[in-house]
């Protein structure tokens, strides 16, 4: 059953993503990056680290997701001629086939293999507290804060587009 649910939040990963991709609709779109990390939290469930599922969720499905939604609202453009215009139903299959390639290849592991759960042990402590801080703080402290100085300065690009144009600085 674990196998089964790896995959399946994989699938939903995948169309997650395609999706965000795919929308005409920045809105839409965000919400369908929202869906693929609540997925990313499944399978982190699944590794047994359920404290960094949770992050997932807080964080990037709430906190930054949040954000998003507002810079996007906030600087809501002109709306796009073809953005009002749902997909064309031949692209439809193209949605489709990657969930089904997913669930074929599922399906022929399953009656190769069994329900076989996860062959790798996982390290002692693995997504607990201690070791995210451990890693953050420690092996990937560099990475950390140089990720929060780009957020910092996107946070501030937003701000100055989001202004009226008469009032930026540089013009």
């Amino acid at each position: 059953m674990e196998t089964f649910l790896f995959w399946f939040c994989g699938a939903a990963m995948v169309l997650g993503g395609l999706m965000t991709v795919v929308q005409r609709s920045a809105v839409v779109s965000a919400v369908w990056l929202i869906f693929a990390f609540v997925a990313a939290a499944g399978i982190f469930a699944l590794l047994h680290a359920p404290f960094v599922a949770i992050l997932q969720v807080l964080v990037y499905a709430g906190a930054i997701m949040v954000l998003f939604l507002f810079v996007i609202m906030m600087l809501q453009g002109p709306v796009l001629e073809g953005e009002r215009r749902r997909m064309k139903p031949a692209l439809w299959p193209a949605v489709a086939i990657p969930p089904l390639a997913v669930l074929v290849l599922v399906g022929t592991r399953i009656a190769d293999h069994g329900t076989a759960a996860f062959t790798t042990p996982l390290p002692a402590g693995f997504g607990s507290p201690t070791h995210v801080a451990e890693l953050l703080l420690g092996r990937y402290l560099l990475a950390f804060e140089l990720i929060s100085i780009a957020l910092l300065v996107a946070i501030i690009g937003a701000l100055a587009i989001g202004k009226e144009e008469r009032k930026l600085p540089w013009k």
